[in-house]
């Protein structure tokens, strides 16, 4: 309700506001001899929706609006929400809602209908998150959708959903899902803190929170989870974690984010455990290689050459021999190359991102050794390095600039540097938190009960116990 106020002086106010908005609509509604008015934006709003459920019942009613019980029986909306002022106002048609308000008295009545009718795609799997078996079903840009499909699959109301706003400009809707009883509620807040404190003109995805949830500081591993898979994140929230929805978004956050989360997958849990195990393992391996393949190979050719039998160590030097570079700089080079190919490739559209993927690994491979441009143990090691970092999807990215440091470490100090590089990095995680959460948890601190799902999956006690990883921490 706004106090003594005047119907024509809101409706001046408005289109002061909405002023050059084109896709802005206030039309009067007449009922009985009295005429309220409607205001919304067309393009953001059901028209059909708004005439049948909104429009009509008031028009053919023809009765005069007294209070706001007789405006509140009219209306035939689900969702309607009252506004005490003009700001209000403004906000409600921004986020999609139908404004109807009356003269009563000397005050004005209004009230905004849910009427969003914004273009979307509809639910579908995520390419970037395949499965063979498993829900195939994916987020979608509507933060209210994501939400409910993440309520499908925990139908409890301890499931707690807090709605923020962030943007200056864009107003972008923000949810907080968290299950009361299992996830720390300092940890909540603390979320929730940090996002109202977050100071954006607009706010288009979800990479645009991550980024401030670490405080503004630079990670080179990540701590915060993300995902386009309802089942996924309702597991984690199962967990005891947080997730964050953000509107115009299909990639859902979660915190805290531990290093082994890396290293699971999804369909691990619908696998034997024998199996699930051994692909842990793999990826646990792809991890070394695509991190240290590169500077071992230049440790062992360049600093300890009696470190491999004679013969390999001969054949790699045959393949070398009318290489114009050095074996440092042809690697560095070859490295580079395949992280070009794999941004363009990433880059354009689907097809032919597809055909210069092929072009630039196999062609421009094929033709550099034959060139004498590159040796073909270079370009072995590289293939199996890209190949291995696209395992761990979570640190694709950070491998990348670890990856690089070493091989300056090992093209200076061999293995020595390679060795205190991995014990830098090593005491660096083990003395990393995400949110209050040791980041190696449950290798340090040692946890043993937790390691039924880590890289040895005992999958009836991880799936029987899942609810109680991370509460109490």
């Amino acid at each position: 309700m706004l106090r003594n106020t005047n119907i024509e002086y809101i409706k001046d106010e408005l289109c002061k506001i909405f002023t050059d908005c084109g896709d802005f609509n206030i039309r009067p509604i007449i009922s009985g001899s009295q005429t309220l008015y409607l205001a919304n934006i067309g393009a953001f709003s059901g028209r059909d929706y708004i005439s049948e459920n909104v429009i009509k019942p008031i028009v053919l009613s023809g009765v005069s609006i007294n209070d706001n019980n007789t405006l509140l029986g009219l209306i035939c909306t689900s969702e309607i929400k009252e506004a005490d002022s003009i700001d209000t106002i403004k906000t409600l048609i921004l986020a999609g809602f139908a404004v109807v308000f009356a003269q009563i008295g000397n005050d004005v009545s209004a009230y905004g209908c849910m009427a969003r009718n914004d273009p979307g795609r509809s639910v579908s799997e995520p390419e970037g998150e395949i499965v063979v078996r498993g829900p195939r079903e994916g987020f979608t840009e509507k933060a209210e959708d994501s939400a409910a499909l993440i309520r499908k699959r925990l139908r409890t109301p301890d499931l707690k959903i807090i709605n923020l706003s962030l943007g200056e400009y864009s107003e972008t809707t923000i949810k907080v899902l968290y299950v009361d009883g299992i996830a720390d509620k300092k940890l909540v807040d603390d979320i929730v803190c940090r996002i109202k404190k977050i100071k954006l003109a607009s706010v288009m995805d979800s990479g645009y929170i991550e980024q401030f949830l670490t405080d503004g500081k630079a990670r080179i591993f990540t701590e915060v989870g993300n995902s386009e898979k309802p089942d996924k994140i309702a597991a984690k929230l199962s967990e005891g974690r947080v997730a964050i929805i953000c509107d115009g978004s299909p990639v859902v956050l979660t915190v805290p984010y531990l290093f082994v989360e890396s290293l699971q997958s999804a369909e691990d849990y619908l696998k034997t455990p024998y199996y699930a195990t051994f692909i842990r393992v793999i990826r646990f391996i792809c991890l070394l290689l695509s991190l240290y393949l590169p500077s071992f190979y230049i440790a062992i050719t360049e600093h300890h050459k009696n470190a491999i039998s004679h013969t390999l160590f001969s054949s790699m030097m045959e393949a070398r021999k009318d290489i114009p570079f050095s074996l440092f700089g042809e690697l560095v080079v070859i490295l580079l190359i395949f992280e070009l190919i794999r941004e363009v490739g990433v880059r354009m559209p689907g097809s032919v991102g597809s055909a210069v993927s092929i072009v630039g690994g196999l062609i421009l491979g094929d033709a550099a050794i034959s060139a004498g441009i590159s040796s073909a143990p270079v370009i072995m090691v590289a293939s199996l390095t890209a190949i291995s970092t696209f395992i761990l999807p979570p640190y694709m990215n950070s491998t990348v600039l670890v990856r690089f440091i070493n091989i300056f470490a090992a093209r200076m100090f061999g293995l020595v540097g390679i060795a205190v590089s991995l014990a830098f990095i090593l005491v660096w995680l083990c003395g990393k938190t995400s949110f209050g959460v040791p980041y190696m948890l449950p290798f340090a601190p040692l946890d043993k009960g937790l390691f039924r799902d880590s890289v040895i999956m005992n999958p009836r006690k991880a799936l029987k116990d899942s609810t109680t990883e991370l509460k109490g921490r």
